[in-house]
């Protein structure tokens, strides 16, 4: 793939080659000006044009190396320039997607707790994923992306009867639409106690309608 020069390393590179010509410029004004000189006296010794000679030779080679140096110089640049042009997002490596996890996978990390002792020992128990099943006695805000509702808890997993135990649940991005008198199990974690009405408040991980 070739090199993405822009303008502004084609006016590094211009700049430098000006450098160069100006000061090779100034040299054979100064080389003219002094075979003239030369022409102007006859009297100078061989030995003083040999050493002139010498003198413009080397001067020859510095400006060569100059010119060599500028050109290493920018080649660099563009080198270096290129490199960062070529990084794209596509070179970093693409994050491996969470694995979507079941809801029976999800029951089994989380802990049984009783009703009482989940709100008896809040603080404790803060921040613990449980489960409970329960039915929606009421929905008190609903968002595009969020539910707030109250649950009541079962008073027996194996049975259909709910006592006065309830929670409040946040139920956020829901991947299954909920209602009132709707009969879920969830996995949720516990922020705490919703101090108005001294009930627990969860966060769902995972539900299910039946």
């Amino acid at each position: 793939m070739g090199w993405p020069i822009g303008n502004r390393q084609m006016e590094r590179v211009a700049s430098a080659c000006s450098v160069v010509a100006v000061a090779a410029s100034h040299f054979v004004r100064a080389i003219r000006g002094h075979l003239m000189d030369q022409q102007e006296q006859p009297e100078i010794s061989v030995g003083q044009k040999a050493n002139w000679g010498r003198a413009i030779l080397l001067s020859l080679g510095l400006i060569a190396l100059l010119s060599i140096g500028t050109y290493i110089n920018s080649t660099q640049v563009l080198l270096r320039d290129a490199s960062v042009a070529d990084a794209s997002p596509a070179d970093e490596p693409t994050p491996t997607p969470e694995a979507t996890r079941t809801f029976a996978e999800w029951q089994g990390e989380a802990e049984s707790i009783a009703y009482d002792m989940l709100l008896g020992n809040a603080d404790e128990n803060e921040g613990k994923t449980v489960q409970f099943r329960g039915q929606i006695g009421h929905i008190a805000s609903a968002t595009e992306n969020n539910v707030e509702m109250w649950v009541n808890v079962a008073l027996d997993d194996r049975t259909d009867s709910w006592g006065e135990d309830r929670v409040v649940l946040h139920y956020r991005d829901m991947p299954a639409p909920v209602a009132v008198d709707d009969i879920i199990s969830f996995v949720a974690v516990m922020d705490g106690v919703d101090t108005v009405h001294h009930v627990p408040e969860l966060t769902v991980k995972a539900l299910e309608v039946e």
